[in-house]
């Protein structure tokens, strides 16, 4: 064999160790046979003084709930698992993974998704050794009203959600983080990606309701309820959103 034909064999062989283990890891996490385990890094998004005062006040209690309410939401799919996730805060990073480009072409996302893999590889995961990954970008609300999008990818696990610094913010919070957080394990969204407005019927929470508005809940991967026919409301908690049977299904949660 020559020296030409044994890097390409090594280079093959490397190749097939990474799809099976892409493969495998999927396998794993549809099955649920155990907990998945998610660090949350906060980040100042935007440098200010208000950020900083709310990182430094949070700590793993704020992301009970989401843990929680997964187990809630499993059981009630019949996952015999108790405790699908546990979630937990690591200490504060100063140098997050790039942003999704704002309307950017193929290229730039596909660059993107490409630097995105190459820091998960290089970042230190201060000891945690999560499946998932979870950059929280904490911004003043004073200085931001709408924030970025946030964005979640499966293949990675990794999830990045822009969040408000804000106490009175915490339960919408919770909704967007864990929004993201289903992304990395199959969940699709439920909402028009131009208008914000839930998809009928896999984006409602009660699709069969009649009168079917005003809704009461939303759908955790359309993360609004739609008031009537053209007015919609972010979910303000996670005890206004559930997982609709699609979900449920690209979770694993159903056949």
């Amino acid at each position: 064999m020559t020296f030409k034909q044994f890097r390409i064999a090594l280079l093959l062989i490397l190749l097939l160790l990474v799809v099976h283990n892409v493969f495998s890891d999927a396998r794993r996490i549809a099955s649920w046979n155990a907990p998945l385990f998610v660090s949350v890094y906060p980040v100042n998004q935007d440098n200010s003084a208000q950020a900083q005062r709310y990182i430094e006040s949070l700590d793993d209690s704020d992301l009970q709930p989401i843990a929680d309410w997964m187990a809630g939401e499993a059981r009630r799919y019949g996952v015999e698992l108790a405790t699908p996730i546990y979630i937990r805060f690591g200490r504060q990073i100063a140098d997050p993974p790039p942003q999704q480009p704002v309307n950017g072409s193929l290229w730039q996302r596909m660059r993107w998704v490409a630097a995105l893999r190459w820091w998960r590889f290089r970042f230190d995961e201060q000891g945690q050794q999560p499946d998932i990954v979870v950059i929280a970008r904490y911004h003043d609300p004073n200085r931001s009203v709408r924030l970025p999008h946030s964005t979640g990818l499966e293949r990675i696990r990794v999830a990045s959600a822009h969040l408000f610094a804000s106490r009175a913010q915490a339960g919408a919070n919770r909704v967007v983080l864990l929004h993201e957080l289903l992304h990395t394990v199959g969940a699709t969204d439920k909402y028009d990606l131009g208008s914000g407005r839930p998809l009928y019927p896999h984006g409602y929470a009660e699709p069969d309701r009649r009168p079917l508005y005003p809704q009461q809940r939303a759908e955790i991967m359309a993360g609004r309820i739609p008031v009537n026919e053209r007015r919609i409301v972010q979910a303000p908690s996670l005890n206004h959103v559930i997982v609709g049977p699609v979900t449920a299904r690209e979770l694993g949660w159903l056949e």
